[in-house]
């Protein structure tokens, strides 16, 4: 009988996942970015005027918009770092 043939590769194997994180990661940092410019228009815009429950609303909307995209990025870090 022949003894079985080993084949020793220096190819390099695929990080699992392919390109989900990434572009998991991207839409994080996206909304993180969308939001924080949110409220800095809210902050800038209603400066001075009378409006500050309208100026309150937008930057409400503003860290809505920033917070999922936090946890988005913090959650594609952890991954990354457990594999």
């Amino acid at each position: 009988m022949e003894a079985p043939v080993r084949v020793r590769s220096n190819a390099r194997k695929k990080r699992p996942g392919g390109a989900g994180p990434w572009l998991l990661h991207t839409l994080g940092r996206t909304l993180q970015v969308a939001g924080l410019l949110i409220t800095l228009v809210a902050a800038t815009a209603f400066f001075g005027t009378k409006s500050t429950v309208a100026m309150l609303r937008l930057m409400l909307a503003g860290v809505l918009v920033f917070l999922p995209g936090f946890l988005i990025v913090r959650y594609v870090e952890r991954q990354q770092k457990k594999s």
